[in-house]
């Protein structure tokens, strides 16, 4: 069983989702269960990007002799990492820290250009708490609590988002051909705007003449995701993955008929597209229309670039109807509600990493969030008085009496400090009255009516 163990949450955001721009705050609980020698405890809040992935080559070797390899690829950044030793100092002289539980208050700011947390395949963003216990001839102890952030991406930004899309493809099958008495197969697709944010349904029309003798079996719509990685060691080098984040099964059309379509594709909680905080994951989609035949003849297919953004275009949140004509032009909308914050929908993971991010998702056409339901899963902000979501960032409420230290660098203690006093407690009520000071626990007040959390296994942060 470990001797120590550590709960880090954060102030008023039970689920640690924050916009670039924003002030991340909280505590880590630090439970030990007997005493330890160490030189210091730290605590850092950082956003970084790493991707990597592995390939069989041949090389040769030094007698000209071709064997076979395995190659690394991989690059990294970092965006930011502001750190503080709460207790002892770097490379500091020995310390006793008693068993006890211990309490340390973080806060940290997310810059502003901060990229969008993402985990995939081959590489990840993330955001992290880490309280890390240097030991004396040990290994350290590291414990670390991911975080999601959301750079703001509003697509109302950019007028082009907002034009629909259409396109008519046709595709003439070999035997049609040839026997001269057939004519092609013949798909129009139709959006009424080329970008979306999770939880908005992409409205369509397809229309499918099939002149053919060919039967269609199936009429698709998927959203696919793409992803590319790239490498700086040893090379630059670049690797892609495509996935589906969504589809639409719309129905067959037999040869020599017509069908006509009026639906919608969900967007579910997925990453939003890369801007260009990150140089080496960058995200992007593309909604696919797919008239399914049979192999021998290939299907037909109308692809367009789709945008996914965290605002949605405010016409496309009051635009129910099918998509049958041009969209109107409205002269005003009304606020945007508070979105939700889901998990990313996907299963893909960067090595060990199992944090899955959350995404703003907004519902609409009568859907809850439109209907005056708001979000409760969410970071605070204020209620929305304009059509943006994101108010200029500002500090989280911090009620601790007194202020809790910012996490910024700082100059070591010239001496080392004494041992620190544990926050004992007993199994029904607080350990400080309300007539004591605060009680002083590795250079951090605690409020005297401050009571840690009880200890929940499942909400602990292991080893790593």
């Amino acid at each position: 069983m470990p001797s120590s163990k550590c709960t880090i949450t954060f102030d008023n955001n039970p689920f640690g989702v924050y916009y670039a721009g924003q002030i991340v705050s909280g505590t880590a609980e630090l439970v030990t269960t007997r005493p330890k020698t160490i030189r210091s405890i730290s605590i850092t809040i950082s956003g970084f990007a790493e991707v990597r992935w592995t390939e069989d080559t041949t090389k040769q070797d030094a007698q000209g002799n071709k064997e076979k390899a395995i190659e690394t690829y991989s690059a990294s950044e970092i965006y930011y990492s502001t750190d503080k030793y709460v207790y002892g100092q770097s490379a500091g002289s020995q310390l006793e820290l008693p068993a006890g539980k211990y309490v340390f208050p973080f806060q940290g700011t997310v810059p502003p250009n901060a990229p969008t947390s993402f985990n995939g395949a081959w590489g990840q963003i993330q955001h992290e708490v880490t309280l890390v216990i240097d030991r004396v001839m040990r290994y350290n102890n590291i414990f670390k609590q991911p975080y999601s952030v959301v750079s703001p991406f509003d697509l109302n930004l950019n007028p082009a988002h907002g034009k629909p899309l259409h396109k008519i493809e046709e595709k003439t099958f070999c035997w049609s051909f040839c026997c001269g008495n057939k004519g092609p197969m013949v798909m129009t697709a139709k959006t009424s705007f080329g970008a979306f944010a999770p939880g908005q349904k992409i409205r369509f029309h397809i229309v499918l003449d099939n002149q053919s003798d060919v039967h269609c079996y199936d009429v698709k719509v998927r959203l696919m995701k793409k992803v590319i990685y790239t490498s700086r060691s040893p090379e630059t080098k670049i690797k892609e993955t495509e996935i589906k984040v969504a589809d639409n099964h719309c129905g067959e059309v037999v040869k020599l008929n017509k069908a006509e379509f009026n639906e919608y594709l969900r967007i579910p909680s997925t990453t939003p597209t890369s801007l260009e905080s990150c140089s080496i994951i960058k995200v992007s989609y593309t909604l696919k229309f797919i008239a399914k035949v049979s192999r021998i003849h290939g299907d037909l297919i109308i692809e367009f670039p789709m945008t996914i953004g965290t605002v949605p275009i405010y016409a496309s949140t009051t635009d129910p109807e099918p998509i049958t004509s041009q969209p109107s032009r409205g002269p005003a909308f009304k606020p945007l509600p508070p979105p939700m914050f889901e998990e990313d929908v996907r299963s893909e993971q960067f090595e060990s990493n199992t944090f899955k991010p959350r995404y703003p998702v907004f519902l609409n056409d009568g859907d809850a969030a439109l209907n005056g339901t708001t979000a409760s899963n969410g970071p605070p902000a204020p209620p929305p008085t304009t059509n943006n979501l994101y108010p200029t960032p500002q500090p989280m409420a911090v009620t601790p009496n007194p202020p809790r230290a910012a996490i910024t660098p700082s100059a070591p203690p010239s001496a080392p400090p004494s041992a620190p006093t544990a926050v004992t407690q007993s199994s029904n009520k607080k350990t400080a009255p309300t007539h004591q000071p605060s009680v002083e626990v590795l250079g951090f007040s605690i409020p005297p009516d401050y009571e840690p959390t009880e200890n929940d296994p499942a909400s602990n942060i292991g080893w790593k």
